[in-house]
């Protein structure tokens, strides 16, 4: 977790060129927010905090510095959406996050640089900063006191997961921060400040910023057993924290600490030949699955996805990103292969059934001739495999019935 920030749910500030800030906090006044968040969150700083107010456009650009992502993974990430389903055509992931920052962003926390960042601009009324303010001093405060992990290796998921515990304490403060201190008027400031922006971000994207506060919010009050104390919380963070988005989403799972199934997908040169090498590798998690079922399907089967037990999605490219132009996405050059594992026999079949649906739904999937155990659609120029086990099913997305057949007997032949 490199940067942590406070994103409008519900609108955008978006400062006019023109404009200009006219609203600050003193240093007095910065001190005494501070000092009621650790009198909410029952902990005291180590060290004192001294955060930066800056224009937009400036937060923006330390906030993609902290969290930029490489190239090849933003375009990689991309695509694999673009395949699934989960991005339309004219969308873009590069574009949606750059708005994210210069838009919908209301502050951050950098555990890096240990930088605090409040955005303030024309919009940026004292109660908006100030609630702003108490919410990435809590972050700050538990980073000094538990720190903040980022998960090592291929961590999409459990990253996320983490997010949401982080976020879900901060919101928590944040939430009675605004009971105990702001009174009416001030309350009626903050949701002007918050009206529905005319930005549109694709769904998944917008899913994926909101998840953290909304889940982790939930979660942290399952913690605190209906605003109870913080004890159940700290020793979260001290000890074993929520290892995936299905913990926190469920957290009855982190009680009895079940864990992700490890999933590999196995090499899938040879099946695929001289030419082709892998570009993208992620996870797959029950809000990934949730999201397809919505995004791609029309139908938010959360009972599919609660059967999930662990997955990931590799996407190789013929000739990578470098052999020539194509069209997003490039069915023509793509394979991607998703392999996931649930929790019982049952949930495999109902799984499996939800992924059928999105296909023929929401990639407009038109059934192909079948092998036993093995379902083939064709779909945007392209063909769709499903196979599965007893709880495995593997998901294969190719240029043509031949390809997706062979790469589909190869995972199925190396099992999960």
């Amino acid at each position: 977790m490199i940067a942590i920030a406070l994103i409008l749910q519900a609108g955008d500030s978006a400062s006019s060129p023109a404009a200009r800030p006219t609203t600050s906090l003193s240093k007095a006044q910065i001190a005494r927010i501070a000092r009621r968040v650790e009198r909410i969150r029952h902990l005291h700083f180590v060290r004192p905090v001294e955060p930066r107010f800056l224009d937009r456009s400036r937060a923006a650009a330390l906030l993609n510095a902290a969290t930029r992502r490489s190239p090849a993974r933003l375009r990689s990430d991309e695509e694999a959406l673009f395949l699934l389903g989960l991005m339309k055509p004219g969308e873009s992931l590069a574009k949606a996050l750059t708005a994210v920052g210069k838009e919908q962003i209301l502050g951050f926390y950098d555990d890096r640089s240990k930088r605090l960042v409040v955005v303030r601009d024309q919009t940026a009324g004292r109660p908006l900063l100030e609630i702003t303010l108490a919410h990435e001093l809590v972050h700050a405060l538990e980073d000094q006191r538990f720190g903040l992990r980022k998960p090592g290796g291929e961590t999409d998921d459990a990253s996320l997961a983490e997010s949401a515990l982080a976020e879900g304490t901060a919101t928590e403060v944040m939430l009675e921060y605004a009971r105990r201190y702001f009174g009416a008027g001030d309350a009626l400031s903050l949701l002007a400040s918050t009206s529905r922006t005319s930005t549109k971000l694709p769904a998944y994207v917008e899913q994926s910023l909101l998840f953290p506060y909304e889940a982790g919010l939930a979660f942290v009050e399952a913690l605190r057993g209906g605003r109870g104390g913080w004890r159940g919380v700290d020793a979260v963070l001290r000890g074993r924290r929520p290892s995936s988005v299905e913990q926190i989403l469920h957290p009855d799972k982190y009680v009895i600490d079940e864990r992700p199934v490890r999933v590999t997908v196995p090499d899938l040169g040879r099946a695929l030949g001289p030419g082709w090498q892998p570009v993208g590798l992620s996870s797959v998690g029950e809000f990934d699955l949730r999201a397809i079922f919505d995004i791609v399907g029309g139908s938010p089967d959360e009972a599919a996805a609660a059967g999930w037990g662990g997955g990931r999605f590799v996407l190789w490219r013929r000739g990578g990103f470098t052999g020539g132009s194509c069209a997003v996405p490039c069915i023509a050059r793509d394979v991607g292969a998703m392999r996931l594992e649930w929790d019982t026999k049952t949930d495999q079949a109902v799984g499996s059934a939800a992924l059928s649906r999105a296909i023929v739904k929401g990639l407009h999937g038109r059934r192909l001739g079948v092998a036993p155990g093995v379902r083939l659609w064709s779909s945007r120029g392209g063909v769709i495999g499903l196979a599965g086990g007893d709880r495995e099913t593997d998901l294969v997305l190719a240029p043509s019935a031949s390809r997706a057949a062979a790469v589909l007997a190869k995972l199925t032949a190396e099992g999960a």
